[in-house]
């Protein structure tokens, strides 16, 4: 099976790049890369169920089939927020009105290779985000990082893409990671976490250097560089690099690989 280096794998490395690093980065991007590849968390279990979700029906019942189906296989392990367990434990019943963290944008990179239809990764994005994240935050973020991969693997250049989500969800995107940086802290609401994902993408000529920017945050390390990793590895130019590649793919399941390497998903 060959390794990709482009497409949705570059949100599982970057959720198992960040992964040792949530709630200890030492706010450099001169940290050892990759510290410890041995683990992939929540980012990459449900990015994958998204993933597979597009595969089949895109329907709201096979969209909550499939986010229950896996998070129920991986509950042991402990990657899951307390809201987010708390709504797949409930047979996926749970009211969800008012949730705005992050969980919402950081699985939605496949969406963003489902169609070429800006409106129509912009609905499928929402609906992901309702089922589990129900609020306007949570959709906002969602659609957000799948249209950055839209456009991202379309050609359209990072000047473009900025400008685009600035007037259409009012994120300040001219901001610079280095003045991030010293104030940023764990954060897990859409709102402070997307933008900053973005712009870690924003400000970056290389895969590598994408999820280093989003590991200097000293924040929600795998999040953060998930989203980052998902947009780069869909920009022409800013594949994964082999090395990093293998060894992250190698962590993940069978079905995983299957999915991962699916043509829908890589450019």
């Amino acid at each position: 099976m060959n390794i990709p280096t482009t497409g949705i794998i570059g949100a599982v490395c970057g959720d198992i790049i960040g992964l040792p690093y949530e709630l200890r980065a030492d706010r450099t991007k001169d940290y050892h890369f990759p510290l410890k590849l041995n683990d992939f968390s929540d980012d990459t279990i449900l990015t994958v169920a998204i993933a597979h979700w597009l595969l089949g029906e895109r329907t709201e019942e096979n969209l909550r089939e499939n986010l229950l189906n896996y998070a129920l296989r991986f509950r042991h392990k402990n990657v899951w927020g307390t809201g987010f367990q708390t709504w797949f434990e409930s047979g996926g019943t749970l009211d969800c009105t008012g949730v705005a963290s992050n969980g919402a944008a950081m699985r939605v990179a496949a969406i963003g290779y489902a169609s070429n239809d800006l409106q129509e990764v912009m609905r499928l994005a929402e609906m992901s985000a309702r089922m589990t994240h129900n609020s306007d935050e949570a959709a906002r973020g969602a659609e957000a990082v799948a249209v950055a991969v839209l456009m991202a693997r379309t050609g359209h250049r990072k000047e473009e893409v900025r400008d685009f989500l600035e007037n259409w969800t009012g994120y300040d995107l001219h901001r610079r990671v280095e003045d991030i940086r010293p104030d940023y802290h764990f954060e897990i609401l859409c709102d402070r976490c997307v933008p900053e994902g973005i712009i870690c993408w924003l400000q970056s000529h290389t895969y590598e250097e994408a999820v280093r920017n989003a590991v200097s945050l000293g924040g929600d390390a795998d999040t953060l560089a998930a989203i980052a990793g998902g947009i780069a590895a869909a920009t022409p130019g800013m594949e994964v690099a082999p090395e990093l590649a293998q060894p992250c793919f190698e962590l993940l399941p069978d079905d995983f690989k299957e999915i991962v390497t699916n043509p829908l998903f890589n450019l």
